[in-house]
């Protein structure tokens, strides 16, 4: 019967594709806002550094990395909810507050720094000096650390706040500061230094003072039953690229060193 000869046919491919690995490749969709140089466009020359790392780690897997941009909170919800695969440079305050799954290994550290107009006197050293300002730009739903998370979270200081929710956040926030809305930016080091040399407003908007570094994570959706396993294969090809000296020649492009050199 035709029906026979097709349902064997299919069961023949079927085995010729299970014992010659003739599968396609796994997809792994991460998402983030726009953070140069953790993760820049897609399309760029240079699409970030976490993205180069994640593609060389997993496609030692077979396993294709999708790289998507989206409002920062929309890719921690989108993660917890399992409607993407991970989220990259999150805190730990965030894993936590999302639920996710993270390795051992960090991809990078996070020095977060009160940025102002080169022309200001203020100097952060404690978190009482954060009291003078009047008018702070921050990323709408991110979860700060330290100092920052503290004085944000006190409601005498609501009126002061000023959340952007854009892929541009930086950018936004630096215009803002240029056109006198704002008289500090809250901002990753790394992030903002590159972002203002892009720009050309090194000299225009400074660092003021900076909280001890924190580190930055992949994290994968709970949601997805393959996130422990990728999370233990990027712990493990970092390892290797570290060793190989590999990772040392991924960051130097960006002007970058291992977050975890001496």
């Amino acid at each position: 019967m035709v029906f026979d000869k097709l349902a064997w046919r299919a069961m023949a491919a079927v085995v010729l594709i299970a014992t010659t690995g003739m599968v396609s490749a796994q997809k792994l969709v991460v998402v983030a806002d726009e953070w140069c140089p953790y993760n820049c466009q897609p399309q760029a020359k240079r699409s970030g550094y976490v993205i180069e790392l994640l593609k060389a780690a997993f496609g030692t897997r077979d396993v294709k990395v999708d790289y998507r941009i989206v409002p920062w909170k929309r890719a921690l919800m989108d993660t917890r909810a399992g409607k993407t695969g991970a989220v990259i440079a999150a805190n730990d305050i965030e894993v936590a507050e999302y639920q996710l799954v993270i390795g051992k290994e960090p991809v990078g550290v996070a020095r977060g720094c009160v940025f102002v107009p080169a022309a200001s006197q203020f100097k952060y050293r404690s978190v009482q000096d954060l009291d003078r300002l009047t008018r702070v730009g921050v990323v709408g739903g991110t979860l700060y650390q330290h100092d920052f998370g503290d004085w944000l979270r006190k409601p005498e200081n609501f009126s002061k706040i000023h959340e952007v929710f854009a892929d541009d956040a930086s950018s936004r926030r630096m215009a803002m500061m240029m056109n006198g809305r704002l008289d500090a930016i809250f901002e990753d080091y790394t992030e903002m230094a590159f972002a203002l040399e892009t720009k050309g407003l090194q000299s225009e908007i400074v660092s003021a003072g900076c909280q001890t570094p924190t580190p930055l994570y992949v994290a994968f959706s709970a949601k997805d039953p393959r996130a422990q396993d990728f999370a233990a294969t990027l712990d493990l090809e970092i390892q290797k690229m570290r060793k190989s000296g590999t990772l040392k020649k991924l960051l130097s492009p960006y002007g970058l060193e291992d977050w975890k050199s001496p």
